[in-house]
């Protein structure tokens, strides 16, 4: 009788201890759950069978100006969690071994390539692991995508990437311009950024049925003034022979693309399709004034914006207010009654500030919208130097970036974002361009929605039902 009644004694422990164990696994995995659901952005998370055992490798670079920033959750009953950051070199930039864990650590790495590894073992819990301030490196499907190298004999000295759907059903290249959002002289910045781009808009290209394109420019840090992304002035200027002209490498890729094309059999139309947005929705905007003799249509927002003038307000417009100076960069007088044959699609977020700036102020990093920045520091400067300055302020020459908004300023009557748009639109109705669509979104930022891409897709598709 002892005997059993030490058995059953066991037995009841044994069960306390496996409820006391269950008890405790729930209670991590709905800590888990409201973590989850917390708004935080975690790029990894585990809540596998008990004793689990995992290992990833994950590499990804820094361009050095932001730490990585990583956000360490971890509860478990079981084994460990270890995270390692190596450099490039196999040199360890950060450790840390744990069971339990909530809190968020700052990384210095200099500008570079990384590895972080995340082994798991005999782990019985949950794991939520956020990284921010890093660009992930990403592998093209070996199947559809194509880097193509840069051919200077062929007028582009960049690398661009081609996507190719299985099945192409319309003769339309769509074009999407790079944009990588930050300046670096380290070309793996630029491809791996492409590389993200591309991967997103594939999704379109599949839809429509065409090939994609997305240049590989550089954004460099040594020239930092040039803001190549967005096709600026001084891109158009530059003595820079790999930098200068950027829309005129486009057309050679978009013509070497069309080779590419042909030789599997798919012959391309003369006209493309182009979408972008922010830097890479004003590329869009001045190429289709640029060249729109090569454009069926575009869709971009986010963006500055052209107008067909080449004065308003005693302000002479040059590139890329207007079209003053237009002969000067392509050899010919601008044609509106080529340019209204462009279907455009231009949008712009009601809450739209501009984008971001980052400045350093008293030594520390600031962020301001576009907006906070420009009435904090530009309006200022600009209503000093308006006080001398004689109309126009531009008539020949160089354009400095104050010379820039000094015009704006004035050509605009200090409007700035949405009360520009709708200035700009009433412009393009004036002159009867009735192929471009002015479009404000409600409540929405400097982003792209869902409703956004889903408007995308039927503008691209009624240009193509017009054309079938």
């Amino acid at each position: 009788m002892g005997k059993k009644r030490g058995i059953i004694g066991i037995i009841i422990i044994i069960m306390i201890i496996i409820s006391t164990i269950g008890i405790k696994y729930m209670s991590i995995l709905n800590n888990y759950k409201e973590v989850r659901e917390s708004g935080n952005n975690y790029n990894y998370s585990v809540t596998q069978h008990p004793f689990y055992n995992n290992y990833e490798s994950l590499e990804f670079l820094t361009d050095g100006k932001k730490d990585l920033k990583l956000k360490l959750w971890c509860e478990g009953l079981t084994g460990n969690v270890v995270v390692k950051v190596f450099s490039e070199y196999g040199d360890i930039c950060y450790e840390n071994k744990f069971k339990k864990i909530n809190e968020e650590v700052l990384v210095p790495l200099k500008e570079g390539k990384y590895k972080m590894e995340i082994s798991i073992k005999s782990f019985t819990g949950a794991v939520a692991l956020g990284y921010e301030n890093i660009l992930m490196l990403k592998n093209l499907p070996e199947e559809n995508y194509s880097i193509i190298p840069s051919n200077p004999s062929k007028g582009f000295h960049w690398e661009y990437i081609l996507y190719i759907p299985d099945n192409v059903t319309t003769n339309k290249l769509l074009v999407v311009p790079n944009n990588t959002g930050t300046t670096s002289d380290n070309m793996d910045f630029h491809r791996e950024s492409a590389k993200r781009l591309i991967l997103y808009k594939s999704k379109l290209a599949e839809e429509l049925g065409v090939p994609l394109l997305v240049p590989i420019f550089q954004r460099p840090s040594s020239v930092e003034s040039m803001y190549t992304h967005e096709l600026d002035r001084d891109t158009i200027f530059s003595e820079l022979s790999d930098l200068r002209r950027l829309d005129l490498q486009l057309i050679e890729m978009i013509n070497d693309s069309k080779e590419i094309l042909s030789e599997k059999g798919i012959e391309m139309d003369k006209k493309i399709l182009m979408s972008g947005f922010s830097a890479s929705g004003s590329f869009t905007d001045r190429f289709t004034f640029l060249h729109p003799e090569l454009v069926e249509g575009a869709f971009f927002g986010g963006a500055g914006n052209i107008i067909p003038y080449k004065e308003l307000n005693g302000e002479n417009l040059p590139y890329p207010i207007g079209i003053y100076d237009y002969k000067k960069i392509t050899g010919k007088e601008f044609d509106l009654n080529l340019f209204s044959k462009v279907h455009r699609y231009m949008f712009k977020g009601s809450l739209d500030e501009g984008g971001w700036v980052k400045t350093n102020i008293n030594g520390e990093a600031v962020t301001y919208t576009g907006k906070e920045y420009y009435l904090k520091f530009k309006v200022p400067e600009i209503l000093k130097r308006s006080k001398n300055h004689d109309a126009p302020i531009y008539v020949d020459g160089d354009l400095t970036e104050m010379d820039e908004d000094d015009i704006f300023f004035k050509a605009y009557d200090q409007k700035i974002l949405q009360e520009r748009f709708l200035i700009i639109k009433s412009i393009f109705e004036e002159c009867n361009l009735n192929n471009n669509e002015f479009v404000i979104y409600e409540n929405v930022g400097h982003e792209i929605t869902n409703e956004i891409e889903e408007d995308e897709l039927k503008f691209f598709k009624g240009i193509l039902d017009i054309l079938n």
